[in-house]
């Protein structure tokens, strides 16, 4: 017993020690291009992706669906993984719908294969179930390269172009698509005075009209960024604005695949690329960070540090508050023969005089400057109520987990030694008895069959277990599964 007293206590240690170590583990994302995120309130959601730095052989079929961890509270922000698989795509349009405005939807994209039919998800962020919802109404054909806004209970997506397999003609598509997604019916909007064919654009909501914002219309044709097509959702009309900018050589350069978002009614457009017969690859878009004032129409470069600023494409977008997050997408300003993955996170503090941003790697842990606050929307995106909540410093809490921990190891540590104390005192007295009464000292050792190692072979020693994870439970009526897709057109 005594023997068998030391492996439990090398368990419980080594059980302890396990607790420490799997805190300080963490959820490692990797890169990706064309992700989609959406914000439902503290939490990021990523959706999708492909990473181009792999061969369809070296890619996993399959993607995470994971989020990026906004803790206020304390102050920093983490990856965590919902261990959610869902099969790769990109290109695809995804926002938050459902009856309480909880629900994911996944429409569309490019897929490694070509045999799965199946382009519409529905992820439920309180189960962290991913299932095929039943539709009503005439779905649109697959598009990829839209962009989408959710007002209401609807998603709005526009144009895009048609899933074409690699090498062939690209199509592109006029049409307003709009899917209602509490009562799950597909409906259509008017594309009367609507930009015709557009792809690779942002679209922006502001008081109940959608902003559309760059892209192009064919191979070669981007949208200039004079030219700020609105479509007020109410009315169900379109109509054509021009933007202008106090300086001429300040207007921002034409771009697909750049990302924008509203605070304060600007819309602040960052990044992209543009490309046209005569340039042998991408190049990034004109001016990297603008702004546009969404009631005088006029375009701005928005006072920032612009020192390193990365110029990004096919990244995401997400803004809580002030705080407006960059994440995946490729660095244009890397050379082409370079892996272009980007593989940080970058924060930009828009309440600020002077635009400030720093980064992460996706290996870290971002903690906010505890200068630094960070403003809650507490109402619709776009009339926002904003509610400044001071910093904490994370640091401090991570050190009383940590404390916590190995005081308790050292509490375990200390009945163990003083039970082993004990139990060797009793056994020192049970043995001096038995040495009384048998001078001569046999069976003081041995058990009753005369071999001591009886015990042992009867009860062999106990290892530490195997810790397994499950995955969140799956729709049963529906069976999600991923295989290799075809790869990304270029353009």
């Amino acid at each position: 017993m005594y023997k068998n007293l030391n492996y439990y206590m090398i368990l419980i240690i080594l059980s302890q020690l396990f607790n420490i170590i799997a805190y300080g583990q963490k959820f490692i994302p990797e890169p990706r291009l064309s992700v989609v995120s959406v914000l439902i309130e503290d939490r990021i959601y990523y959706i999708g992706g492909d990473d181009p730095s792999k061969t369809h052989s070296e890619a996993n079929p399959e993607n995470d669906i994971f989020y990026l961890d906004l803790n206020i509270k304390e102050n920093f922000l983490t990856w965590v993984d919902l261990k959610v698989k869902i099969p790769i795509i990109s290109g695809h349009a995804a926002d938050v719908g459902g009856i309480n405005q909880d629900s994911i939807f996944i429409i569309g994209g490019n897929h490694y294969d070509e045999k799965n039919t199946n382009y519409f998800y529905r992820f439920d962020t309180k189960t962290n179930e991913l299932s095929i919802p039943v539709i009503q109404g005439k779905a649109p054909p697959t598009r990829v390269a839209r962009n989408s806004v959710s007002y209401e209970g609807k998603m709005y997506l526009f144009g895009g172009r048609a899933y074409t397999p690699v090498g062939s003609a690209l199509i592109y598509v006029n049409q307003l698509d709009i899917f209602d997604t509490v009562n799950l019916i597909w409906q259509v909007g008017s594309i009367v005075n609507s930009p015709g064919t557009l792809s690779g654009y942002t679209a922006t909501l502001v008081n109940g009209i959608i902003y559309y914002i760059g892209g192009r219309s064919q191979q070669y044709a981007f949208s200039p960024m004079t030219e700020i097509y609105q479509y007020d959702i109410v009315a169900d009309k379109w109509s054509l604005k021009k933007a202008t900018t106090a300086d001429t050589n300040a207007i921002p350069g034409p771009r697909a695949a750049h990302s924008a978002v509203l605070f304060d009614g600007k819309i602040y457009v960052y990044g992209g690329l543009y490309f046209n017969a005569d340039t042998p690859y991408n190049v990034p878009a004109k001016e990297t960070f603008v702004m546009l004032d969404t009631v005088t129409l006029v375009w701005s470069v928005p006072p920032h540090n612009s020192t390193n600023a990365p110029k990004l494409a096919y990244h995401s977008a997400s803004l809580k508050g002030a705080l407006l997050i960059f994440a995946f997408g490729i660095q244009m300003d890397l050379p082409q023969a370079e892996n272009q993955n980007n593989n940080s996170t970058y924060y930009f503090y828009l309440n600020k005089p002077i635009i400030d941003w720093s980064s992460e790697p996706l290996s870290g842990t971002k903690q906010l400057s505890p200068s630094s606050t960070i403003s809650i929307v507490t109402k619709t995106p776009d009339t926002p109520t904003e509610t400044a909540i001071p910093s904490s410093q994370y640091t401090m809490g991570k050190m009383v987990i940590v404390g916590t921990s190995v005081a308790s190891v050292l509490v375990v540590l200390t009945i163990i030694v003083a039970c082993s104390l004990i139990y060797k005192r009793i056994k020192s007295n049970q043995k001096i008895k038995r040495e009384s009464n048998n001078p001569d000292g046999q069976g003081a050792f041995n058990g009753v069959d005369g071999n001591k190692h009886s015990y042992l072979q009867q009860y062999p020693p106990v290892y530490p277990p195997v810790y397994q994870q499950f995955a969140p439970q799956q729709l049963q009526s529906h069976s999600i599964t991923g295989m290799p897709s075809p790869p990304i057109q270029q353009h």
